[in-house]
């Protein structure tokens, strides 16, 4: 370390299960993906240091990660939302229509 300085790893890498998987939810909510998307560029191996676009093989994943794990389990989520709001809208009016007979 002639000029004094160290490495540091970003907040959100892959280096292990643990990191990757935290890593992997915070690009699915859509929060902040593309700053981990151009870090994950720069890798280039391990105990190397980044360079600019060393590795752009990560665009392909990225893009196909965020449409099936975002878009499409995103549309099930609220598939099932709508679902369960269309089972509860028909029970409270069967409700309603039973207690108009009662009057």
């Amino acid at each position: 370390m002639k000029a004094g300085g160290e490495w540091l790893e970003y907040d959100h890498n892959f280096d292990n299960s643990g990191t990757g998987i935290i890593t992997l939810y915070v690009v699915s909510s859509l929060e902040g993906w593309p700053d981990i998307m151009f870090q994950a560029f720069d890798f280039t191996g391990p105990l190397k240091g980044p360079t600019y676009n060393g590795s752009k093989g990560f665009l392909v994943y990225f893009v196909i990660f965020i449409l099936v794990g975002s878009f499409f389990l995103l549309n099930f989520f609220i598939g099932v939302l709508f679902l369960e709001y269309n089972k509860a809208q028909k029970e409270e009016q069967k409700g309603y229509s039973d207690n108009d007979l009662n009057w």
